[in-house]
């Protein structure tokens, strides 16, 4: 998140996974302001807000099996009835170049198509971590001072527009003495599909010093395109912007990719991620650098070291190089930043 990035010299260690008072968001609040932004001041269609309604999961009770009769000699055959006889045509074998193109819609840009093809590498290989109820937390360091703290968690599971969802929460909050620098108040909701592990709906709230922005991004699977609704207050002026824009099948939001990396395997292949933000597809790519042994609050620990780089200079994502640290078992845990 760019108001951590670009304001602040930052190392990020793990401190612990207790939660903090200051670090509660009231969740009601957050769903009236979505609201707001999509019915008063972007005024997106009804048809697109369906798809992206959280619903209730319904439990439909399966039909009792009809027991077969398995007397000798006796088919499930009425009487005078003939089995017809299926006919198979043959298929004209497509090139495959051609049939890919056939699951884009006209216009698709070709682009995405090649990140695709490059995804089709290494996804399969995703294993996801997500832990529902943990809850991470990370001092936020300046020249040796701790001036904020970070807190992730992954939540309840949701359904969304009928799909079963991880939800995963970022809140990112200044020390007070800090705030009279310059106070960030920041929160970051990501809906990730269970099924495939893409984002179905990303959602950033800003509350700085300098701005008030509000980020909400709804991603259509079935129409391939991403609406990107974006608000930003300052003193001077009121900036809105809307966009509807084409997106590969496969891609991450800016908190989502977190728990991606999480979840690649860790044996030195440079992993090509596109990442959609705002409209705009950037490509990250992370790469493991090797095992290392660490320092934390609770304790030392083995860590796998990810090396991390965007070249793009955008809202959201700031471009330049980073590294992450996990812990090198099966948790992942997400230890330094």
């Amino acid at each position: 998140m760019k108001s951590v990035l670009s304001h602040l010299v930052i190392a990020i260690f793990f401190i612990g996974c207790s939660s903090l008072p200051f670090m509660k968001v009231d969740d009601k609040k957050l769903k009236e302001r979505h609201t707001k932004i999509l019915k008063e001041d972007f005024k997106v269609e009804k048809r697109v807000l369906d798809k992206f309604e959280e619903t209730p999961k319904v439990i439909v009770p399966s039909a009792p099996e009809k027991k077969k009769d398995l007397t000798p000699g006796k088919t499930n055959l009425k009487r005078n009835e003939i089995r017809p006889k299926v006919i198979r045509l043959k298929k004209k074998k497509k090139n495959i170049e051609q049939k890919i193109n056939e699951d884009y819609p006209e216009g698709f840009p070709q682009k995405y198509i090649d990140f695709d093809k490059e995804s089709e590498k290494y996804w399969s290989d995703f294993k996801p971590v997500l832990i529902e109820g943990e809850k991470i937390q990370l001092h936020i360091s300046y020249m040796g001072v701790s001036t904020g703290k970070i807190q992730m968690e992954t939540r309840k599971s949701v359904e969304l527009g009928g799909h079963e969802s991880y939800h995963v929460h970022a809140r990112v909050k200044t020390a007070d003495f800090y705030s009279y620098l310059y106070s960030v108040n920041d929160i970051c909701d990501s809906y990730i599909r269970k099924e495939n592990f893409i984002p179905l709906k990303f959602s950033l709230i800003q509350r700085e010093s300098a701005q008030d922005i509000d980020d909400l991004q709804l991603f259509d699977h079935g129409e391939h395109k991403t609406y990107s609704l974006y608000k930003r207050v300052t003193k001077e002026k009121t900036k809105k912007k809307k966009k509807i824009e084409f997106i590969p099948k496969k891609f991450q939001d800016p908190l989502s990719v977190f728990y991606f990396i999480r979840g690649l395997p860790m044996d030195g292949r440079k992993y090509i991620i596109p990442i959609v933000n705002q409209g705009r597809v950037e490509i990250l790519s992370s790469q493991f650098d090797k095992r290392e042994t660490i320092k934390t609050d609770i304790g030392t620990m083995e860590a796998y070291k990810v090396d991390v780089s965007t070249k793009h200079k955008g809202k959201t994502i700031e471009g330049g190089k980073m590294t992450f640290w996990f812990s090198a078992d099966e948790k992942r845990i997400f230890l330094k930043f």
